[in-house]
């Protein structure tokens, strides 16, 4: 049976609604947009229209203006089908500015955000819907009080007595797409990750890109997805698929449009010429990367000792990335690396604060994995707390600054 999961957006999307007369929720493929802008707290005062209709289709492309005359507050699904309503939006935006009055909804790409964000350029509030989260599937708000702490004593008072789980590699596998966290069986899930890549290629990026080899495509997913949460080496991702620097370049802003993959920037500070500078790539869906790399069963995945840190990291780093537009000040997530060997996994600036954290898949962090936190803390006074997030069970401190703390508890109990 198919389990509705309530989102954390609900909140934020609402609160855009009361700001900017359009708001555009955008993100992947049936990561769930439309069952966002249609639950009842968002759309029953709303007229709602979907341009997968294909007669309203042919209306809102030969005459937009009757289109969108003589309505009240209107959803607009799939706006990306007839983007030459945008244009007549913004006119109507600008004879009688109201907040909320259109919200739009489209695929993630690189000429559609580029067309709202041109044409209805300071009218539109953009809102990035990412799969679902660990914590919204736990229900679970943990990690707010775990990126608003402001000292390992205050993670003590809300973590420190806790029950936890250890983390069940099974997550990784499933992703957090709605279909695939639903799928009744491994073979059924298969069957949607195959569905969504093959309809991914074939029909989407015709619409939105002018790549006409598809199995040049297709190998740079399969090769970025195999090397999710490493250090992005351009050049050698691109001679491993057989692309030139240029075509590999292009084919990964293609991704990144489409909000598949993530390029997580380096930190930099008044040393910045002692550090490294290329992003860490991630895939922003464990699920989908796990199936373009060849995994077909979550033991693969979870028991496979040179990926197993990786992936670990990845879907840590996504669930965070995930989060940062609900906290309650403007956040941005960075790695750590110097060239003197310094690594640190996260960099959270935002707040009065910058929070560390290391992800370890390991069930049992050791105080010396704090070192390279306690290390930076003490070159950047005023930086910290910092967590290692990690795959075992149990809250402890490991440092005068840095505590261990699980992933099922910072994110939400494994069992609902």
């Amino acid at each position: 049976m198919f389990q509705m999961i309530s989102r954390y957006h609900t909140d934020l999307l609402r609160e855009m609604l009361e700001v900017f007369p359009v708001v555009a929720v955008v993100g992947p493929r049936q990561v769930g947009k439309s069952t966002l802008v249609t639950q009842p707290e968002i759309g029953e005062t709303r007229d709602y229209l979907s341009l997968d209709d294909i007669t309203l289709r042919s209306v809102a492309q030969s005459d937009p203006k009757a289109f969108l005359s003589d309505r009240g507050n209107m959803t607009i699904d799939e706006v990306q089908l007839a983007p030459g309503i945008l244009r007549e939006i913004k006119l109507l935006t600008d004879q009688h500015r109201e907040a909320g009055r259109y919200l739009l909804t489209g695929s993630a790409d690189l000429d559609h955000c580029a067309e709202l964000s041109h044409v209805l350029a300071g009218r539109v509030g953009i809102l990035r819907l990412p799969p679902l989260t660990f914590s919204e599937c736990n229900r679970a708000r943990g990690w707010e009080h775990g990126f608003t702490a402001e000292s390992a004593d205050g993670l003590d008072r809300v973590f420190e007595h806790e029950p936890a789980k250890p983390f069940d590699g099974e997550r990784l596998f499933q992703g957090g797409f709605p279909l695939s966290l639903n799928a009744g069986s491994d073979r059924a899930r298969q069957l949607w990750f195959e569905s969504f890549q093959l309809t991914y290629l074939e029909r989407d990026l015709r619409r939105i890109s002018d790549i006409s080899n598809l199995a040049d495509f297709h190998r740079l997913m399969q090769i970025s997805a195999a090397n999710t949460g490493t250090l992005l080496n351009q050049a050698h991702l691109g001679r491993d698929a057989g692309l030139n620097p240029v075509t590999t370049g292009r084919y990964l802003s293609v991704l990144e449009a489409s909000l598949l993959i993530q390029r997580i920037p380096p930190f930099f500070s008044n040393i910045g010429k002692r550090f490294v500078k290329a992003p860490k790539l991630f895939w922003t869906d464990t699920g989908i990367a796990a199936h373009l790399a060849g995994f077909s069963t979550a033991e693969a995945l979870w028991n496979y000792p040179m990926a197993r840190g990786r992936w670990f990291e990845s879907f840590v780093m996504m669930e965070i990335q995930s989060l940062l537009p609900l906290l309650p000040f403007p956040a941005r997530l960075y790695h750590v690396r110097t060239r003197e060997g310094l690594e640190v996994d996260g960099l959270l600036e935002g707040g009065r604060r910058h929070r560390l954290f290391e992800i370890k898949a390991t069930r049992t962090p050791r105080p010396e994995d704090a070192e390279p936190m306690e290390r930076w803390i003490r070159m950047n006074p005023g930086h910290g707390p910092g967590m290692i997030i990690h795959g075992g069970d149990s809250y402890r401190r490991l440092s005068e600054h840095v505590r261990a703390i699980p992933a099922t508890l910072l994110f939400g109990s494994s069992e609902k």
